[in-house]
């Protein structure tokens, strides 16, 4: 994750403390609910790019 995302490389110790640091959180996870979307037709807009080029 550390070099895909941060594009770093983590240490087998900085992997050690981030999963002893994961075990400690407590609670329930919450449940998430996806939205059932219609089907795509010829009608649906295609995505468009966010950000102008």
């Amino acid at each position: 994750m550390g070099d895909s995302q941060l594009g770093i490389k983590l240490s087998s110790v900085e992997v050690d403390q981030i999963t002893a640091f994961l075990q400690t959180l407590t609670g329930d996870q919450p449940k998430v609910t996806y939205p059932i979307l219609p089907a795509s037709t010829a009608a649906t807009p295609k995505p468009t790019d966010m950000v102008k080029k």
